[in-house]
């Protein structure tokens, strides 16, 4: 290999580590991140799964729980434990919050899925951004508080779905190293 040849492979090799690495890296990202909404939980060295909602439990008040639903309550839902006979309608078709499907939803997966669709990237000089323009998403991801229907304040519980990851980083490094072995051979 002459002089020339090996120059010009340098070149080669930094243009994609300031261009195309970069992207690749927000990609991986990206993906990684939105695998978690999928695996219902976020993957650092191994998977730690979220905790489960309780909608989703039986013997929970919010047990089927999906806000301005018209399905009616069964009659062996935790609401109706104390009641005496079986559920009559005050009205007809009353919002009763209560959904069948809303018991085998996935976590944090909404109706519309965008806290999901909200993960995106930006690469700056030097580094790359990975972030949601959810407003709930920081709550979510680090267990804050926040106010149901705009009353009293709860802790959520964390459900994380971005941060530091071990095996996104091996991921990463794998692409990329690749890429560049490629470049220079």
């Amino acid at each position: 290999m002459t002089p020339n040849q090996l120059i010009a492979k340098i070149k080669r090799a930094e243009d994609y580590l300031t261009k195309n690495a970069p992207r690749i890296a927000g990609i991986e990202a990206v993906n990684h991140f939105k695998n978690s909404f999928q695996n219902e939980g976020f993957t650092d060295s191994h998977l730690v799964k979220w905790k489960t909602p309780k909608r989703t439990v039986t013997n929970s008040l919010w047990y089927g729980f999906r806000y301005g639903a018209q399905t009616r309550l069964p009659n062996n839902h935790p609401r109706r434990w104390k009641t005496k006979g079986k559920y009559k309608a005050r009205k007809t078709n009353p919002i009763t919050n209560y959904s069948p499907a809303a018991t085998r939803k996935k976590t944090l997966s909404g109706t519309t899925g965008d806290l999901k669709n909200s993960i995106s990237y930006t690469v700056q000089p030097g580094r790359v951004i990975v972030e949601s323009d959810q407003p709930y998403a920081r709550v979510h991801n680090e267990g804050l508080e926040a106010n149901v229907f705009g009353r009293k304040a709860i802790k959520m519980p964390k459900r994380q779905f971005m941060g530091n990851s071990i095996k996104l980083t091996a991921k990463i490094k794998h692409e990329i190293s690749k890429d560049l072995k490629q470049i220079l051979s």
